[in-house]
């Protein structure tokens, strides 16, 4: 696993999640730890829970999470979600929700608290869903074939800015491109290296969580067949 903790393109968010102290009350809110990221208008976040349960009148975010460690159940108005470590979903906005861990559990979160409301509930992000050709890097970008690329997207924002689901690739190349987007990546399979402007760089496993602030310069280099969820903020054109 990276330590590239410190660096300002690509962060290991898996890293800072298992040095997070334990959270306050309130672990959804108030309770949780913001990190200081680039992300647009996004937040991203540790939320500590301890063993035991908890209630949410509803958060003022479309808010993915992601178990980094441990199991919790989430329980909404359209039934319960399992989380296990390595499985996420996205809470909309509004959606009152319960909780419960077992046992102490880390999730990672991204917020975004931008747009109009949608539909109340809890969408589970299924690592094993059917995925459907996606587009690829564009040409000028690739340093060698063009990768197969499928996807598929199980949650977006009303205003279509902010969305998370599941992506895999065949291998590829490219240089390094200008993120106007931030990118929060769960590597579901394979392994990926990333440089960025200055040279600086990092290889992520499965396993592994990372982001990619919105404003970095960073290549791609996949040798193997790559798996991930995805969580993403895309700022309008």
């Amino acid at each position: 696993m990276t330590t590239a903790i410190d660096c300002p393109t690509f962060v290991d968010l898996r890293a800072l999640a298992q040095s997070a102290p334990a959270g306050g009350s309130d672990p959804f809110g108030t309770g949780a730890l913001k990190l200081p990221l680039r992300v647009g208008p996004c937040t991203v976040m540790v939320i500590s829970l301890p063993a035991g349960s908890g209630e949410c009148q509803g958060l003022d975010t479309d808010t993915w999470v992601l178990a980094e460690h441990g199991m919790v159940s989430l329980a909404g108005p359209n039934g319960d979600v399992e989380l296990r470590q390595g499985q996420s979903a996205v809470i909309a906005r509004g959606t009152q929700f319960s909780w419960r861990a077992d046992a102490g559990a880390k999730l990672i979160a991204m917020a975004y608290p931008d747009g109009p409301a949608g539909e109340v509930g809890i969408t589970y992000i299924d690592n094993a869903a059917s995925l459907s050709p996606s587009n690829p890097p564009a040409p000028e970008v690739l340093l060698g074939e063009t990768p197969s690329c499928r996807s598929n997207n199980h949650f977006t924002s009303q205003d279509g800015l902010f969305c998370a689901g599941v992506w895999d690739s065949t291998p590829y190349q490219r240089v390094a491109i200008h993120f106007r987007k931030t990118e929060l990546m769960h590597l579901l399979g394979g392994e990926v290296t990333f440089t960025d402007g200055a040279g600086r760089t990092a290889t992520f496993r499965a396993g592994d969580t990372l982001i990619i602030e919105q404003g970095a310069d960073c290549s791609w280099d996949s040798q193997v067949h790559v798996a991930k969820i995805y969580s993403q903020f895309t700022p309008a054109a």
